[in-house]
């Protein structure tokens, strides 16, 4: 029950965060050729778009439809197993668009050396922690994952901070 309210007020956070980046962006007034939507269906702008409700629609769209699927599939273990091992890949790959963007641009100005290594200490506690408890693969491979992502952006940032200097 108290990991409900916990979530549902993180979601909210979360959102509320959304709605305000958007309006702060579009207070440059957006050129009419500039502006990206939902109902565009554009895979190259996905989660790119400049109104706030566009993402509403995509959360409402998502919702409604892994619902759906849950309700129709609740009593198949394998669909189970499924929508859990992929909101754990979906997770343990969140710093990957990152360091994808370093790789680009060859920079990782605005991070720091202690930010990256927090991530990698707690993805690392994190590991470790499936495994002493012999938690499922599943669990084990997406920290490992996640661990190796830090470790990449880690190399990332000393590296590229050598150019710099």
């Amino acid at each position: 029950q108290w990991y409900q309210r916990r979530v549902a007020l993180t979601a909210g956070v979360m959102i509320a965060m959304l709605e305000l980046c958007l309006r702060m962006k579009n207070q440059a007034n957006l050129p009419p050729s500039s502006v990206k939507r939902f109902t565009d269906f554009n895979p190259s702008e996905f989660w790119s778009w400049s109104y706030f409700s566009d993402f509403l629609q995509c959360l409402v769209v998502m919702g409604l439809v892994t619902g759906l699927a849950t309700y129709l599939f609740v009593e198949s273990g394998m669909f189970v197993e499924s929508i859990g091992t992929l909101s754990l890949m979906t997770e343990s790959t969140l710093a990957l668009p990152q360091f994808i963007k370093n790789y680009q641009s060859r920079s990782t100005k605005g991070m720091s050396v202690k930010m990256v290594l927090l991530w990698f200490i707690g993805d690392s506690f994190k590991t470790l922690y499936f495994l002493v408890r012999a938690s499922p693969f599943q669990f084990v491979l997406c920290g490992s994952t996640q661990t190796l992502i830090d470790i990449l952006i880690l190399y990332q940032v000393i590296s590229y901070d050598k150019v710099r200097e």
